[in-house]
């Protein structure tokens, strides 16, 4: 067997294998990928509409930290569950004091109302997410470093590198990389600077 079969014949092998055992992952990632993408169009979100009782007489300097404390009391368990916990605490530190009337303080973050009565203590909260069961897989998506999930993106990134690299050398003959594949991916590498193009300039 030639040098070059071999190496065809084992880069066909793991390309089929890997490609089983990461069909999960791919899977999460192209279905997320196409709801981030589309994040814009508010799909698949849900309207938490949601009315509660916190400490009376805060600030507007203090407010976020106390609705922080209160939620993990268990006070905003409506919109505050597991899968979205981190989501809506990192939006709860980026809300934004609008204005102050009559004793009532308003707070504003893209997706997320907040309306507080200082005299009554009353809250309301409007915020718009995706589910819970939703919001977990999306969150794996934008994984960062202090998460398990980040050492495997990591390397289901490498994997996809080798996914590329090893299409060059799986087939041979007139539909191998040499006579077929350099143009196509010519062209799939010139559609992407297009699309570039047109997306950022």
């Amino acid at each position: 067997m030639s040098k070059n079969k071999s190496l065809s014949n084992i880069s066909r092998s793991l390309h089929r294998d890997l490609g089983y055992f990461f069909i999960g992952i791919t899977l999460i990632y192209a279905i997320t990928g196409f709801i981030l993408s589309a994040r814009g169009l508010g799909w698949f979100k849900y309207d938490y509409n949601f009315q509660t009782n916190i400490s009376k007489n805060i600030s507007s300097e203090h407010f976020k930290e106390n609705l922080i404390s209160e939620a993990k009391s268990g006070k905003l368990d409506y919109i505050y569950k597991l899968g979205t916990k981190s989501v809506v605490e990192k939006n709860i530190k980026r809300l934004t004091f609008s204005k102050e009337e009559n004793n009532t303080l308003y707070f504003d973050y893209k997706y997320m109302h907040v309306i507080y009565n200082k005299n009554s203590g009353e809250t309301n909260i409007d915020y718009k997410s995706y589910p819970a069961f939703l919001q977990i897989f999306i969150s794996s998506h934008l994984s960062t470093n202090n998460r398990a999930w980040y050492y495997l993106a990591m390397v289901y990134s490498v994997v996809l590198a080798f996914f590329a690299l090893s299409a060059m050398v799986m087939i041979k003959g007139k539909y191998g990389f040499k006579k077929r594949g350099l143009s196509i991916m010519l062209a799939g590498i010139i559609t992407v600077i297009i699309f570039l193009f047109f997306s950022f300039s």
